[in-house]
């Protein structure tokens, strides 16, 4: 966080269903969808948004070789069931 970006701290409660509501402040810099990681270190919590990659992208990058098909999918799933 840049010193831009700082507040004064703000009090949140932790809801009954385990909530805790973000102020206003705070919430507008995220999107609704936005993922975090959650880190617990002693009595205090870290949360850090996280860039979760689109399946294309995992897909782009795992491999340059040319996908299989379904055909061959299915017939390596059937030996390995043999193999059982």
């Amino acid at each position: 966080m840049n010193e831009k970006s700082r507040e004064q701290p703000v009090v949140v409660v932790l809801g009954a269903d385990n909530t805790i509501t973000l102020p206003d402040s705070i919430a507008r810099q995220f999107q609704p969808a936005d993922r975090f990681v959650l880190l617990q270190q002693d009595d205090s919590i870290i949360l850090k948004r996280i860039a979760v990659p689109r399946v294309t992208e995992l897909v782009a990058a795992a491999s340059d070789e040319p996908a299989l098909s379904l055909d061959e999918i299915s017939a390596m799933v059937h030996a390995l069931r043999a193999e059982r």
